[in-house]
């Protein structure tokens, strides 16, 4: 991997659905190019595809959660199963320390949480951490790394627009002085 796969991914890091003719423009190289290095990302595996960017919240899931599950090695196989069985259930991770999995669950109410916990704690002991909010968003190392190689204007503008508003605010306070 070189210079320009690591540009070609910050660019479709920043918005996956941009065309070929496009990341060529942006990046200076002919398009039978950008779709090479596309193909060979996608063969290494590095590139899987495109992910769609739903908000749940606003699809009727107002409640995110952790659940912490920590089960017998008996029981894993049986959690797996019915975890994926649960609608609710959107990512679930094998971690170490005491608990054995790390589950994210979304629902549309407090009861509806309730009833994925009960099934869940069928397999283990479960502790839940409901999400206030998120202060970091999902994000790769490619894009916080392409932030902090970028010109301070250009930065700014791949910023989440809060962030680009206080930028511009910090940009006209600095300018009066």
């Amino acid at each position: 991997m070189d210079a320009l796969d690591l540009r070609i991914l910050s660019c479709l890091d920043r918005d996956a659905r941009r065309s070929f003719a496009e990341l060529a423009r942006e990046l200076n190289v002919s398009q039978p190019t950008i779709a090479d290095r596309v193909r060979r990302l996608e063969d290494r595996g590095i590139l899987r595809g495109t992910l769609l960017d739903l908000d749940l919240g606003r699809l009727g899931y107002g409640i995110n959660a952790f659940v912490r599950i920590r089960s017998s090695a008996t029981l894993k196989r049986g959690l797996i199963e019915a975890a994926r069985k649960m609608p609710q259930v959107t990512e679930m991770f094998a971690v170490t320390g005491e608990d054995c999995s790390v589950a994210r669950i979304v629902a549309r109410s407090t009861e509806d949480l309730a009833n994925v916990l009960d099934r869940l704690s069928a397999f283990g002991q479960t502790s839940t951490s409901i999400v206030l909010g998120t202060l970091v968003a999902p994000r790769t190392p490619l894009s916080v790394q392409a932030r902090a190689e970028a010109p301070p204007a250009l930065a700014a503008a791949n910023e989440p627009a809060p962030e680009r508003r206080e930028a511009a605010r910090r940009g006209r306070v600095a300018a009066r002085k």
